[in-house]
């Protein structure tokens, strides 16, 4: 999976820069960097989520339990941003490449290096770390391990990036001076059809059918992140917005604290990232960080996060096994694990220097493009 996304925002803007003015040019290094923070930000929440071990706590510890709720709750936000950010950048792509073009972007930055990492990993947990099942070569056994996501879960996510990724292309042709109308129209009747009445028949256990459910996958949070990357909101729609936000954080988090305390009922009820809370709430934070994108407008800050922002793919692919690993030794583990925030930043930061090392070298650098 590709996040690697302002190098195709940069190429929007190579040509003709030198007659530019610099207040615009500045402007538009701010919208990059902010996407590339964005992705920074993103890319660590997923290590938190996957460290945190919300699901895997079997302890009735109320204090234990609201801890990791926080950290699972707060970061909830962290693979959705990855597709508003898709949504933010690549739904002009048509104004800057062919469709050709796209497609081969696609294969190269996504398609290739997510089969790559599948057959790394698979050879690293299998004879390594010794805890993947070793399937008989065959063609059955290959596809169910690299499509249904066997290796590692996370692969789920990126699997439903490319089925988004497939759609771009059909809302990126829609004429410009539509285009907004349109994104905004299909927001509010996914989040409304298959977000937020799914959502009140589970919380408030109406005993009906919704027939009009769909499959969206994480559509809408391509037209949000359009809409969120060029709409002007006012100052009151931004305030709504962040309000929705923060209502939409407690829900999650003290809903989620309520199922607990009822003998652990149903913890997923407020959860998924199709869920009404979880989409409110990612689109307020994808806001909130877009708002303040002027906090990276120095130079030396700008170029840093743009250079780290371009690796979050490494992270993405190599926290897992890099856990796992450090779990081999249970005092080290014991030593990270006391601390999540921490034994996550840990983790980025590894992923991070074996991603610069790898883009040295000729073959591997495809992994982390």
């Amino acid at each position: 999976m590709s996040f690697n996304i302002q190098n195709e925002e940069k190429d929007k803007f190579n040509s003709k820069n030198s007659i530019i003015p610099d207040s615009i040019k500045k402007n538009r290094s701010e919208i990059i960097t902010y996407i590339s923070f964005a992705k920074i930000f993103s890319s660590y929440g997923v290590i938190v989520l996957h460290v945190n071990g919300f699901w895997e706590n079997k302890s009735d510890d109320i204090k234990l339990f609201l801890i990791l709720n926080f950290y699972e709750t707060f970061f909830y936000f962290s693979v959705p941003i990855f597709v508003l950010c898709i949504g933010a950048t690549l739904l002009n792509f048509n104004e800057k490449y062919s469709l050709l073009e796209y497609n081969k972007k696609r294969i190269f930055k996504v398609l290739i290096p997510l089969l790559g990492w599948n057959v790394i990993l698979y050879i690293y947990k299998a004879y390594f770390l010794k805890n993947l099942t070793k399937e008989v070569f065959s063609f059955s056994n290959i596809w169910n391990y690299f499509f249904l996501s066997k290796v590692y879960h996370i692969f789920d996510s990126l699997h439903s990036f490319l089925l988004t990724y497939m759609l771009v292309p059909l809302i990126a042709y829609i004429e410009k001076a539509n285009k907004m109308k349109i994104c905004i129209y299909y927001f509010y009747l996914l989040l409304i059809t298959q977000a937020f009445i799914p959502y009140l028949i589970n919380i408030f256990q109406i005993k009906i059918v919704w027939i009009y459910s769909l499959k969206m996958g994480y559509i809408i949070y391509i037209f949000a992140g359009y809409i969120i990357h060029n709409y002007k909101f006012s100052i009151r729609q931004k305030y709504i917005i962040y309000i929705f936000g923060v209502i939409s954080f407690i829900v999650h988090f003290f809903g989620t604290l309520i199922c607990f305390l009822t003998n652990k009922y149903n913890l997923r009820l407020h959860k998924g990232y199709h869920n009404f809370p979880s989409i409110i709430y990612s689109c307020a934070v994808f806001l909130f960080i877009k708002e303040n994108r002027k906090i990276f407008s120095g130079i030396k800050i700008s170029k840093f996060i743009n250079k780290i922002g371009s690796l979050t793919l490494g992270p993405f692919f190599l926290h897992n096994p890099l856990v796992e690993t450090i779990r081999l030794d249970s005092k080290l583990y014991n030593f990270f694990s006391k601390n999540t925030l921490f034994f996550s930043f840990f983790i980025f930061l590894l992923c991070l220097i074996i991603s610069i090392i790898l883009k040295q070298i000729p073959f591997f650098k495809i992994l982390v493009p």
